[in-house]
C-alpha cells in the first residue's frame, strides 16, 4: 500500500515539478530582477498573486489531462472548426516563439556572464544543448526528466542562496501590500504575470498529466483507467475516471497538494529574484549584466557566478519544456508533428535576429513575457470552457472554490491586458 501511494504521489508531483521549470525560466529572471531594481519591494505582492493564479490554473490544466487522457490542444481541437484550430495553433506557436526567445537569450546571458561567450554564439550553444538533451533516442524521456528536474534544483538552490547573500532590507513585507501603478510599473506587472502564468505551461501540464495517467498502473499491473487516444476524450475516459473515483483513487486532493508544493518552489524562486533586484545598490544601471556586476561587487564573487549558473540552468531546462510543448501543440491542433531538430533550429532564429539588432537582452526578456501575458486569455478561456463542462470532466469536475478562483483570475488577467493595451495606444508606457 505504501509503495502504491508513493507511485501515485510521483505520478502527480513529477508533472507539477516539470511544469515549474516554465515558471523559473530566464524571463522570470529579467522581469523580477528588473522589477526589484527599479521599484524595490513594491511588486512583491504581484509575485505572490501571480503564483496563486498559476497554482489554480495549472491545477485545472493537469485535471483536464487526468480526466480526459488528452492534452489541452487535442481536446480543444475536437470542438473547433478547421479555421479555429489553425488560429489557435498560430497563437500557440507565437507563444512558443516568445518563450524560446526568452529561454535562449537567458541561457546565452548565462554563458556570457560565466565565460564571456558572445550572446549570438551562446544562443546557438543553448539551442544545440537542449536538442541533445531531447534527442538521445528511445530513452529520451527517461533521461531528460531527471536531468530537467536536476536543473530545476540548481536554479532553486542557487537563486535562494544568492538572495541570502544579497540580504533583505527593512520594509520588505510592505511590498505585500498592493499599491498604485504607473505605465512602466504596469508593464513590469504584466511581464511578471506572463512569466508566471505562462500559456505554454497549460499545454505542457495537461500533456504530462495525461501521459502520467496512461502509465499509472494498478497493483496487479493492469491500467485502472483505460486511456483512449489523446484525441478522443469522451465517455470512455469519463467512465475510467469514474471507476478511479469509485475505488477511492480520486486524484484531486493529491493533485492540489502536488501543485501547491511545486508552485511554492516557483514562488520562492521568483520572490528571491525580486529581492535580489531590490537589494542592488541605488543607481545600478538597468539590465542583468549590470545586476551581475553589482551583485559580484557587493555580495561576493560567488553570488555573481551563481547568477550565471542559474541563468544557464534555467535556459537549458526551460528549452526542453518548450520543445516538448511545441510538439504537443502541433500534434493537437494540426496533427502534424515536425522533427525536433527542425523546431530547434527555427527557434534559434528569432533570438539571433534580436541580438544582432542590438536590442538590450534584459529588455527583450521583459517584452517577451509581456507578450505572453497579452496572449494568455486566448489559452485560458478555452481551458475554462472545457473544465467547467461536466460532460468533459465527468467525476473530476472541479469544486466551486476552484471554479470561482479560476474565473476571477482569468477576468483579472483580461482587465490587466486591456489596461496595458490602453496605455500603449495612448503612449503612456515608455
Amino acid at each position: 500500500m505504501y509503495q502504491q501511494r508513493a507511485v501515485r504521489w510521483r505520478v502527480l508531483l513529477v508533472p507539477a515539478l516539470l511544469t515549474t521549470v516554465a515558471y523559473v525560466d530566464p524571463g522570470n529572471f529579467g522581469s523580477n530582477i528588473e522589477a526589484g531594481s527599479l521599484l524595490g519591494y513594491d511588486l512583491l505582492w504581484v509575485v505572490v498573486a501571480a503564483s496563486l493564479a498559476a497554482a489554480v490554473i495549472q491545477y485545472l490544466a493537469a485535471l483536464l489531462g487526468l480526466a480526459t487522457g488528452g492534452t489541452l490542444a487535442s481536446v480543444s481541437a475536437q470542438r473547433m472548426s478547421r479555421p479555429q484550430r489553425l488560429v489557435m495553433w498560430a497563437q500557440a506557436e507565437l507563444v512558443i516563439i516568445m518563450t524560446d526567445l526568452a529561454e535562449l537569450i537567458g541561457g546565452a546571458l548565462g554563458l556570457y556572464l560565466l565565460f564571456g561567450i558572445p550572446l549570438p554564439l551562446g544562443a546557438c550553444i543553448v539551442g544545440v544543448g537542449s536538442l541533445l538533451i531531447m534527442a538521445v533516442g528511445p530513452r529520451a524521456a527517461m533521461f531528460s526528466t531527471p536531468l530537467t528536474l536536476g536543473l530545476l534544483a540548481v536554479v532553486g538552490v542557487g537563486v535562494i542562496a544568492m538572495a541570502a547573500m544579497a540580504g533583505v532590507r527593512p520594509g520588505a513585507l510592505d511590498g505585500l501590500v498592493p499599491g498604485a501603478l504607473d505605465g512602466p510599473g504596469l508593464i513590469l506587472v504584466t511581464a511578471i504575470v506572463g512569466a508566471t502564468v505562462m500559456p505554454h505551461a497549460l499545454y505542457f501540464h495537461s500533456a504530462v498529466s495525461a501521459d502520467a495517467r496512461a502509465h499509472d498502473r494498478a497493483p496487479n499491473g493492469t491500467d485502472p483507467t483505460p486511456v483512449d487516444h489523446p484525441d478522443s476524450a469522451g465517455s470512455a475516459n469519463s467512465a475510467g475516471s469514474a471507476g478511479r473515483v469509485a475505488r477511492g483513487l480520486d486524484p484531486r486532493r493529491r493533485l492540489g497538494w502536488a501543485i501547491v508544493a511545486a508552485m511554492g518552489v516557483a514562488g520562492c524562486v521568483n520572490g528571491s529574484l525580486l529581492v535580489i533586484g531590490a537589494n542592488l545598490p541605488e543607481g545600478t544601471p538597468s539590465g542583468i549584466e549590470a545586476a551581475h556586476a553589482a551583485l559580484s561587487q557587493n555580495a561576493g564573487q560567488l553570488a555573481g557566478i551563481l547568477l550565471g549558473v542559474t541563468l544557464l540552468a534555467s535556459g537549458l531546462a526551460s528549452t526542453v519544456v518548450g520543445v516538448f510543448t511545441g510538439q504537443v501543440v502541433m500534434q493537437g491542433f494540426i496533427r502534424r508533428p515536425i522533427p525536433l531538430w527542425v523546431r530547434r533550429l527555427t527557434a534559434v532564429v528569432p533570438p539571433l535576429v534580436v541580438l544582432a539588432a542590438g536590442v538590450d537582452p534584459t529588455w527583450a526578456l521583459i517584452v517577451s513575457q509581456a507578450v505572453l501575458a497579452l496572449a494568455l486569455p486566448v489559452t485560458l478561456v478555452p481551458l475554462l470552457l472545457l473544465v467547467l463542462s461536466r460532460r468533459v470532466m465527468g467525476p473530476l469536475y472541479p469544486g466551486l472554490p476552484v471554479r470561482t478562483a479560476a474565473v476571477f483570475f482569468t477576468a483579472l488577467i483580461i482587465v490587466m491586458d486591456v489596461a496595458l493595451i490602453g496605455l500603449l495606444l495612448t503612449g503612456h508606457v515608455v
